[in-house]
């Protein structure tokens, strides 16, 4: 009834109404109790069940479910044709009060039994019930009902845990700040990330590399918080010990006070961590409320769950659906659909003055940015990128340079009609009055645009007065920096990607102008997957494993799936990215097949990409050297494909059969690619055969063509 693999069960207690047995986890240390409940129909022996429960409760110290047909309800909706409490439905629920239980609401309908003729009477008797311990374990608990078959009781399921994986949310955490070094690390990682290029990306690479950092390091100096408060407290607990027996003496003081000092330090991040997760904003810093916190937290990811949403009148659970469902909902709720506009002939409206538009028009500046920040709440992160406001109103020394750049590079010019010469930084350096102010102050023409300060003839800049000595050399200054200016166009000005002559913007492009940043650098072995005759689906399962993305039982366990990690081929070491698809015994024969018709002795690499990156054929026409490439992702998808195999069907196919596999599978990928090349396969057919001329269904030493009909033997 459960996985004996992952988890050891043994019965505890049996009563007249309930079973109770304990599960202790093989490949985790957990222990955890459940109790299974079949309540008497009789009122009177109904109460022992409650009084057997509660011995069990004392006893089940930690996770603790109970569930099953209680035989009675707890409130009048949970029955037809109920519309009082009777004395057994609140025995029941002082019972659940008492034992400190939560009861979660039922999805998929509001009753579990239906009777009596044509099933009109219903009720909900049957319900799982677990403790606080237990309802901390999971973020995502769901209770819900099951199709009946045949049976007048509906099956219940208790879901715990999330069904859909998602990539764990970063965001700036507020404890950080009180961390001794923390800043100065900061400063030191944002002054050594070297990025180029433009203002927006340096800022956009700079913030995702210091994601990672902090990501390690809060890993690192977080820790286990529960773990690290045990082993404070158990140092705390082995100064005391002795103090009974002698006086501690000054340094010996000085340490357990450290040990005290750093144990509170602990338990105060713990709590401000929980506090930020769980956006509680009255309860003051402080306090003791970490499992307040905690519980807070969960509840609110829960409430915001939509577990099933009705899409075109029927309800949907699919989380796509629903996910595209709300996506289509808002972009109908903001799209026009009438063209049609009121005409606005109002008289006597008040307008802004000259100096007021000049003011909405301008650049950004430095003290403006810096007061919309801290007018922001701390712990809000507006942005996908996770950090909130405190972030930046702490480093806000470190990081404005990069801020800043990047809120002066927004325009591009065309028509010139919409960009202000003197306000808007348009020459990609800086605004002009900025750089310039003393030209500024004296220029007639401050709040002109480009298209009137252009001409086919150069820049008509007007000053009220003849220039001085010294402002001649800033006007030429001037002239140098906006003298490579090519002249405005008939097009309005529009936002433009400045990476390319057009300004338009596409994948492609990005792709090639990253090529040139990253000219003589490694980029990966991905032309190796991409440039194969492999279908289109194994090309992109390559690219998995070559990023170390496939669900291996090792990435598996890192999402918090607890199975048993050994290879299935081997049965020896255990199942990790690079074991599986380089290093087991039997993907090393498959491999050695292969590597002896290049007559070379090979050395398998570290991970997979390195496999991919060295896999070269040295000679040889295009076609060949097409079909060498295109052996790895034969190999590790016949190798997917028998793992499978074994895993859900329990069919176990022989090394001979594997390699006659990867041999069949890859000649039928050529034939498909219309590859017509004759691949000498004399030297690796003998090791299939394992000496014996009948076994691979000819004589030991043949010639193979790879044309239109398949694997054909000459």
């Amino acid at each position: 009834m459960w996985d004996k693999r992952n988890w050891k069960g043994e019965p505890v207690e049996r009563g007249n109404q309930s079973i109770t047995c304990s599960f202790s986890g093989l490949n985790q240390d957990l222990i955890w109790f459940i109790t299974a409940v079949y309540a008497s129909c009789d009122g009177r022996e109904r109460k022992e069940l409650w009084e057997e429960l509660g011995a069990m409760r004392s006893f089940c110290e930690g996770p603790w479910v109970v569930c099953g047909d209680f035989n009675t309800t707890r409130f009048p909706s949970e029955k037809t044709n109920c519309s009082r409490i009777s004395e057994a439905m609140s025995d029941f629920s002082s019972c659940i009060n008492e034992l400190e239980l939560v009861d979660p609401p039922l999805f998929g309908g509001p009753y579990t039994w239906r009777g009596g003729e044509n099933q009109k009477n219903a009720s909900r008797i049957d319900r799982f019930l677990y403790s606080f311990p237990w309802d901390e374990m999971f973020t995502q608990i769901r209770q819900s009902t099951l199709p009946s078959l045949g049976s007048d009781h509906n099956p219940i399921v208790l879901i715990c845990g999330d069904e859909v994986f998602k990539k764990s949310y970063f965001k700036f955490e507020k404890w950080w700040l009180n961390v001794e070094g923390f800043r100065d690390k900061v400063k030191e990682w944002w002054g050594s990330f070297n990025v180029t290029g433009s203002p927006d990306f340096i800022l956009a690479s700079k913030l995702s590399f210091l994601k990672k950092k902090l990501k390690e390091w809060s890993k690192e100096n977080r820790g286990n918080w529960r773990v690290r408060k045990e082993h404070l407290l158990e140092q705390i607990g082995r100064w005391e010990n002795i103090q009974v027996h002698r006086t501690l003496t000054d340094d010996e003081q000085l340490l357990k006070a450290h040990i005290a000092m750093e144990y509170e330090e602990v338990a105060r991040n713990e709590e401000i961590h929980w506090r930020q997760r769980s956006r509680i904003q009255w309860i003051k810093n402080g306090d003791k409320n970490t499992k307040f916190f905690h519980r807070m937290a969960t509840s609110h990811k829960r409430n915001n769950t939509i577990e099933s949403l009705v899409i075109n009148g029927e309800e949907s659970s699919d989380p796509v659906a629903i996910r595209n469902e709300i996506v289509d909902f808002y972009q109908i709720l903001y799209k026009e659909t009438e063209s049609w506009r009121p005409s606005l002939n109002i008289l006597d409206v008040q307008t802004i003055t000259e100096e007021e538009q000049i003011l909405l028009s301008r650049g950004f500046e430095e003290e403006e940015v810096l007061e919309g920040i801290k007018q922001c709440a701390v712990d809000k992160a507006p942005g996908p990128d996770g950090y909130t406001m405190a972030f930046f109103s702490v480093f806000w020394e470190t990081i404005k340079d990069d801020v800043m750049q990047t809120f002066h590079k927004f325009h591009a010019h065309q028509k010139g009609d919409k960009t202000k010469f003197w306000l808007d930084d348009w020459c990609g350096n800086g605004i002009l009055r900025d750089l310039f102010p003393i030209l500024f102050s004296i220029c007639t023409n401050t709040n002109s645009k480009i298209e009137e300060m252009w001409s086919p003839q150069g820049w008509n800049i007007i000053f009220r007065r003849l220039l001085n000595d010294w402002e001649i050399y800033g006007m030429v200054e001037c002239l140098g920096l906006i003298g490579g200016f090519p002249g405005t166009t008939l097009e309005p000005d529009r936002l433009a990607w400045g990476h390319h002559k057009d300004g338009v913007f596409s994948v492609n492009r990005l792709y090639n102008w990253g090529l040139k940043r990253c000219a003589g650098r490694s980029i990966g072995p991905w032309n190796t997957i991409w440039k194969s005759v492999a279908p289109a689906k194994v090309k992109c399962f390559t690219w998995l494993v070559a990023r170390k993305k496939c669900l291996t039982h090792e990435a598996m366990q890192k999402r918090g799936i607890n199975i048993v990690s050994r290879c299935l081929l081997c049965k020896e070491a255990l199942e990790t990215n690079k074991h599986l698809f380089m290093h087991c015994k039997v993907t090393a024969q498959v491999w050695a097949l292969f590597t002896s018709i290049a007559n070379e002795y090979w050395t398998m690499p570290e991970h997979t990409s390195d496999l991919l990156s060295c896999w070269i054929k040295r000679g040889g026409s295009k076609s060949q050297k097409r079909w060498w490439r295109t052996v790895p992702a034969c190999i590790w998808w016949i190798i997917w494909k028998e793992r499978n195999q074994r895993i859900f069907e329990g069919k176990e196919c022989t090394i001979q059969k594997i390699k006659w596999k990867v041999i069949t599978t890859l000649g039928f990928w050529c034939k498909e690619q219309d590859i017509e090349e004759e691949i000498q396969l004399v030297d690796f057919i003998g090791s299939l055969q394992d000496g014996n001329d009948n076994v691979a269904g000819g004589p030991k030493h043949m010639r193979w063509w790879m044309g239109r009909m398949g694997v054909s033997r000459l």
